[in-house]
């Protein structure tokens, strides 16, 4: 479980469970003064026998990202055809956890950073 609070009433989560059957699921949420503005459900596992990260933002469509790169400290999601973000990055940095979104949006380079820390499943 990981969890920022980039400003006072704002908290951005992340819930992963652990891998069982050769998947990993989670999902996300902001909750912004008492109310929830974004939800995801995420899964990273094969895709036609490649590692994807699936993401379902909403209630839209999923959206497939297939790994690009990866090594023991970070891992690199990319699908150049989205319209934002292109990739999506995790790093493991001590006991923090940074993930990256980033790409082009409307013809300009564009990203954000998410910096979390791990704190209690509840």
């Amino acid at each position: 479980c990981w969890e920022m609070r980039p400003a006072p009433g704002l908290r951005i989560e992340e819930q992963w469970m652990k891998p069982a059957g050769g998947v990993l699921l989670g999902m996300g949420r902001t909750v912004k003064g008492g109310r929830t503005v974004f939800t995801e459900f995420l899964r990273i596992g094969p895709v036609t026998g490649k590692l994807t990260y699936t993401a379902r933002i909403g209630t839209k469509g999923v959206t497939d990202f297939p790994v690009l790169r990866m090594n023991e400290t970070e891992i690199v999601f990319e699908n150049p055809t989205h319209d934002f973000p292109q990739r999506i990055v995790y790093r493991k940095s001590g006991e923090g956890l940074s993930a990256r979104i980033e790409g082009v949006d409307k013809g300009k380079e564009r990203s954000e950073d998410f910096a979390y820390t791990r704190v209690k499943c509840e």
